[in-house]
């Protein structure tokens, strides 16, 4: 594409980014009216109720400050004078008043000190319908990386078990795959994942099922995918292993906080996420996903208020309404690698020889690995509550808007060749996200264009000295992934390592504007090459 079509292309574009403009605005305008009935999930402790004084506070009250223009959330945090941090995507930051209990709470246990094994049932029953799923199945995990591996290391392997993943994991699905194939001889089958034009839905699916074998085991994907912010079809996807007796795994690092979950609905059987990403959790924090049932109705469940009630019937009780499974397969055997009572709970029936029941709280064996952080799982539990207060479809479609009225930024400068995936003025399951990719250094603007290796090499330093200036220059944090794009060349065949691609990733979330974008793209026009 040359300058003059992309030229022209940009002029097309105006329309779209003033209807672009005119959804953030909107997606704003719904947040500060909405209500939700937030009181349903209070009730399971004192650590609810204080978490439900917080949000009536200070968070509570950040909507209605909210002027025109910024963003209705970006008061409830506190950045450094002048820094535009659009990093999320590597870790968030949490709101001032988690901060400060957080604070409270771990000088009270420097003062009182006492172990605390124990607590979290509450917040799991809690937050559990945030998420679409039973208490019983929801583990509060370090990160995703620990998910993962106790995930997959819990699973049963024999050599020449297959298991479909994609080219363009996370560094923790990469290292537990290959644990697997060193240890068990287990065999990968990488997908492709295609890039920019080339990528569709339709052909991510074919390249999976492509990949499907009779020694099938299970599928490991990531969604969003951290190398180009592109969003799968995760519910699709899921049921089509459970249609095949695979078993699925997704790695969803991004979708904790950004993403209005139903894992109920999405299918799988297996999830790994980060608490301290989109989420704005503290460190090493993150939530881990076991399906314990396959019933498609909604169901009631009667879970215990204790963390020991699973051990001991006819405790107290409190009703938590669950949708039903759109999975409805057999459960996958599954061992537990890190809990302190494997063989203890309920006579040995808790996952005892991989086995269980849709009565079982699975998640409160797992949970009990020792003495955690308390004023961290307090602080996650406190995040998670408020996004619920705020609601997380609203907060889903706004951080959306936000993200695409960058990308309408970007394709009336560069080009839609220069983002991961199509862009559509309307959105696109793809695109339901607040990662956005785009790569201003390939010839043309192209995301997919064709790189020698010393090509390859002088754009990840171009690239690397951009995101520099952006900081220290402009203050504003953004990063670069190394992406194997597809080829402009080859639709059908990815880049190889020495030749892969360079792009930029901006991380647009709750306490952005559509200003803060309009920043971002001046400092970039100062910084990178256009048109």
């Amino acid at each position: 594409m040359g300058t003059q079509d992309v030229a022209t292309l940009a002029s097309s574009e105006e329309v779209s980014i003033e209807k672009a403009r005119q959804r953030v605005d909107e997606a704003h305008e719904r947040v500060r009216v909405a209500r939700r009935e937030f009181l349903r999930l209070f009730g399971f402790g004192g650590a609810a109720l204080l978490a439900g004084r917080a949000l009536a506070g200070e968070e509570g009250s950040a909507l209605a400050r909210a002027r025109p223009g910024q963003s209705p959330y970006a008061s409830a945090w506190k950045f450094a004078p002048g820094l535009l941090y659009m990093q999320i995507g590597t870790t968030g930051a949490s709101p001032q008043r988690v901060i400060r209990d957080f604070n409270a709470n771990y000088e009270d246990i420097a003062e009182n000190p006492v172990a605390y094994f124990f607590g979290q049932q509450g917040f799991r029953n809690a937050i559990a319908p945030g998420f679409g799923c039973d208490p019983y199945e929801l583990v509060m995990s370090f990160n995703t990386t620990d998910g993962l591996f106790r995930i997959m290391l819990g699973l049963t392997w024999a050599e020449g078990d297959e298991i479909i993943t994609t080219n363009m994991e996370e560094s923790a699905g990469n290292s537990v795959l290959s644990l697997l194939a060193d240890r068990y001889g287990v065999v990968l089958r990488p997908v492709a994942i295609p890039t920019n034009d080339a990528f569709s839905e339709g052909e991510v699916f074919a390249r999976f099922d492509r990949e499907r074998s009779s020694r099938t085991k299970a599928v490991l994907f990531s969604s969003p995918i951290y190398l180009t912010g592109t969003r799968l079809r995760e519910r699709e996807l899921c049921l089509w292993a459970a249609r095949h007796g695979i078993v699925s795994i997704v790695d969803a690092a991004h979708q904790p906080g950004m993403i209005a979950m139903n894992l109920h609905e999405m299918g799988c059987d297996f999830l790994s996420g980060a608490g301290h990403k989109w989420q704005c959790g503290p460190g090493q924090t993150g939530f881990m996903y076991i399906r314990n049932g396959n019933d498609p109705n909604d169901y009631v469940r009667q879970a215990p208020t204790t963390d020991l009630g699973f051990l001991v019937p006819g405790g107290p009780t409190v009703a938590i309404p669950v949708p039903g499974y759109a999975n409805t397969g057999p459960l996958p055997t599954y061992f537990p690698t890190n809990t302190l009572l494997y063989g203890q709970a309920n006579g040995n029936s808790i996952l005892n020889k991989g086995a269980r029941s849709k009565d079982d709280n699975v998640a409160a064996l797992l949970q009990l690995v020792g003495n955690g952080s308390r004023p961290s799982q307090n602080a996650l539990f406190e995040c998670c509550q408020l996004w619920d207060s705020w609601g997380r479809k609203n907060i889903e479609a706004y951080l959306v808007s936000v993200a695409q009225y960058l990308r309408a930024r970007i394709v009336n400068i560069w080009g839609p060749r220069a983002l991961s995936f199509p862009y559509a003025p309307g959105g696109s399951h793809a695109s339901q996200v607040g990662l956005t990719s785009f790569n201003p250094f390939s010839p043309g603007y192209d995301y997919n264009a064709d790189l020698t290796p010393a090509m390859s090499a002088a754009q990840a330093t171009a690239a690397a000295d951009a995101v520099a200036t952006l900081n220290s220059a402009f203050g504003i944090v953004i990063r670069t992934t190394t992406v194997p794009h597809t080829l402009r060349s080859n639709p059908r065949e990815s880049a190889p390592a020495n030749a892969a691609s360079t792009p930029l990733r901006v991380s647009t979330h709750l306490f952005h504007s559509r200003q803060d974008v309009d920043r971002l793209i001046d400092a970039l026009l100062s910084v990178v090459p256009h048109p």
